[in-house]
């Protein structure tokens, strides 16, 4: 994911990128994944619930880097997960090979692209 192209996995028109699939992407397996950690969500996103499991609303970088923040590995082990549909949507090899997130490895970073 790069940020410059509308999102293939989902309804509309906005920008794939990582936040997109971290927060918005309406995707079916997406939002499944995010229904099954709500937990990590609801204490940073107050429109975050179970019947709607993606926000309509931007959000800003301080935000996006207190929910990568938390004093868990939680958030990367989630993270990983829409990752990998989105790499195996393109390049099953790519999707399979370890992405160290879950170990909140130092060399992985997000990219906050503001609009």
């Amino acid at each position: 994911m790069h940020g410059s192209r509308a999102c293939d996995q989902c309804p509309g028109e906005l920008v794939q990128n990582e936040v997109h699939a971290l927060l918005f992407c309406q995707e079916h397996r997406v939002c499944e994944l995010r229904k099954h950690s709500s937990f990590l969500f609801t204490p940073f996103f107050d429109d975050f619930s179970a019947a709607q499991p993606f926000l309509l609303q931007q959000v800003n970088n301080q935000l996006v880097h207190d929910f990568l923040s938390q004093q868990n590995n939680r958030p990367f082990l989630f993270l990983s997960e829409p990752m990998d549909l989105f790499v195996a949507g393109r390049d099953q090899s790519a999707a399979d090979q370890p992405n160290n997130l879950a170990e909140g490895h130092p060399h992985c970073n997000i990219v906050i692209i503001e609009r």
